[in-house]
């Protein structure tokens, strides 16, 4: 085997890997804000799903680019999800200690909304990152796939939470996770969910077009009406 040679298996490895490593820290310094965890998740998404597709020629400029590109609508996106759940669990936390069966059919009701939330959370940046289109429409679309690809979105529901749940539960190792996180948790986490995702996200591209273009072109950027 020839390591020199561009397409063989540990050339093409150590290019994911860098890729993921570097996207993981550009995610990690950008979400400081925390305000700007969205753009930074969606700007994640851009880099993982170029690399998936084996085009992201430069990790940090395709990162910055769709920071910046995708900053209004992941934002708005991100402090209405922010907004949204911190009610719905203070409203959980409230319901579960009240009595009666108006506050217990209040309480399941919010765990579905929250489930809901957390299920449109999932998909709406990887959607943002990919296609380009209105606020309204890639919402509607986040919320189609995920129910279209319902094993799918299972499977991404199990790979984002569970770690994260695993880090919060172990306190003897977290510092060891907390170092996981940090080099390349959250590009990991990304890159597997778009591997996931590519497969029906490459059905509704335009034949043999760059995702990075998409985000120019408004009249290409969903699933069908």
């Amino acid at each position: 085997m020839n390591l020199l040679n561009e397409d063989n298996v540990v050339h093409v490895f150590l290019n994911k890997l860098g890729d993921i490593v570097i996207a993981n820290l550009l995610f990690i310094l950008c979400c400081i804000p925390v305000i700007t965890i969205g753009p930074s998740l969606t700007a994640l998404y851009h880099c993982m799903m170029r690399t998936v597709k084996g085009n992201n020629n430069g990790t940090t400029k395709t990162f910055f680019r769709a920071f910046k590109e995708n900053f209004k609508q992941s934002l708005i996106i991100w402090l209405l999800i922010l907004a949204a759940g911190t009610m719905l669990i203070l409203n959980i936390r409230f319901l579960l200690h009240a009595e009666g069966s108006a506050a217990h059919m209040l309480f399941y009701l919010s765990v579905g909304v929250l489930t809901l939330l957390i299920i449109f959370t999932l998909y709406i940046f990887p959607v943002i990152a990919t296609f380009a289109n209105t606020l309204g429409a890639l919402c509607r679309n986040a919320f189609l796939l995920a129910f279209m690809h319902f094993p799918t979105t299972i499977a991404i529901a199990v790979i984002t939470i569970f770690p994260l749940y695993m880090t919060y539960l172990d306190a003897k190792l977290q510092p060891l996770y907390a170092c996981c996180w940090f080099f390349f948790g959250f590009g990991l986490v990304a890159f597997i969910n778009s591997m996931l995702l590519y497969r029906f996200f490459k059905k509704l591209l335009p034949p043999e077009e760059d995702i990075s273009l998409l985000l120019n072109n408004p009249k290409t950027g969903g699933p069908p009406k």
